[in-house]
């Protein structure tokens, strides 16, 4: 009787979370995004949930033939959809950055050898086995950037979601992909699918409220007027860290090394979330490290024209702790690395020089 119980909820969670599944699906076929990319990536992360629930559903005749290699690959394939849109959601430079040449060759050379494994053998053996591998790494790899930058996010209802994300998948996915690679059977174990189910069910939700966050916060970022003061409209409370904040920005204090939204909120004696709504809400950046590197990359560019100083010295000086950094956040601002700047800037003012010179 019990075990009759169990199969009937789990039966209930598993075609809940299919049909809010299906809507979502719907919604993003329906629903224009800003890039075929940004309307994939939830939608394949969506078809492998699916894929995920009717493969592991308690009920026979399980799926079979070439509709079991397809669930099948769209399961294992579901880690690398959650990583890309984990990136989509938390890392703001991701869909607007070209793909180079090595990460695309890496994802072609993964679909290959998800096709081959499970559309062409079938799945199974020592090929499926490392497929649980590549997904834990996935899967490690996305924890641990979500966490690692969590600090600097200023968007709270994103930090909201991280923490969703990470307790969600930690719990579905590492005990997963653990018990898979224990080889046991504890996999088919009731309660074990039933836990499963559940944790689909709130991810499901989870996700479509990623969806809807992810947006909502990029309609408002391009609803933002450009060059527009929005000093007139912060309440008095506000109006003062905004002060605050200007007079660090006027004395150049985003040049401190080691500078956190932490230390920040410290040295102008407010609140670490009233500093991050401020930020967020009303000079528009979505994370901490863009507002520094904006002011920073800025002042760098006139270092580079106006003195002689080596790219490593002024890297140091504006409080990058090494050069890596440096010329990562000025290429992704400026387009060119600062060397390539530099040249560029100071051939243009020679060409300039020598035109006037000629006229005069």
């Amino acid at each position: 009787m019990e075990t009759h119980f169990i199969s009937h909820v789990d039966f209930f969670i598993r075609y809940a979370c299919i049909g809010q599944l299906v809507l979502l699906i719907a919604y993003l076929i329906y629903k224009k995004q800003s890039s075929v990319l940004t309307q994939t990536i939830p939608l394949m992360l969506a078809c492998g949930v699916i894929a995920y629930l009717l493969l592991t559903a308690p009920y026979y005749p399980r799926p079979q033939g070439f509709i079991r290699s397809l669930l099948l690959m769209l399961t294992h394939t579901m880690p690398v959809f959650l990583w890309l849109y984990g990136k989509q959601i938390f890392d703001d430079a991701f869909i607007g950055q070209p793909w180079k040449l090595w990460r695309k060759s890496a994802f072609v050379l993964l679909a290959v050898f998800y096709i081959y494994v499970f559309l062409i053998r079938g799945g199974g053996g020592q090929l499926q086995m490392l497929s649980h591998l590549i997904a834990l790494g996935f899967i490690v790899h996305l924890l641990v950037s979500v966490i690692a930058t969590w600090r600097n996010d200023l968007v709270e209802q994103r930090r909201v979601a991280r923490f969703w994300l990470v307790l969600l998948v930690g719990l579905f996915y590492l005990m997963l992909d653990l018990v898979e690679l224990s080889n046991t059977r504890l996999n088919r174990h009731q309660i074990f699918m039933l836990m499963n189910a559940s944790i689909c069910l709130i991810g499901s939700n989870v996700t479509i409220a990623m969806v809807f966050l992810y947006e909502s916060t990029n309609e408002n970022i391009q609803n933002l007027p450009a060059n527009t003061s929005r000093y007139s409209r912060l309440i008095p409370q506000e109006n003062a860290l905004y002060t605050k904040l200007q007079t660090f920005i006027d004395t150049c204090g985003y040049l401190q090394s080691d500078l956190t939204i932490s230390k920040l909120a410290e040295q102008l004696a407010c609140a670490e979330h009233h500093l991050r709504k401020l930020i967020n809400q009303r000079l528009g950046y979505t994370n901490f490290t863009a507002f520094l590197n904006h002011y920073r990359i800025e002042e760098a560019r006139k270092r580079l024209v106006e003195t002689h100083l080596p790219v490593l010295s002024i890297a140091l000086d504006l409080g990058y702790g090494s050069i890596a950094p440096f010329n990562r956040a000025f290429k992704d601002s400026v387009g060119l690395t600062p060397t390539a700047y530099r040249s560029a800037e100071l051939d243009r003012i020679s060409i300039k020089t020598a035109e006037n010179f000629k006229i005069d």
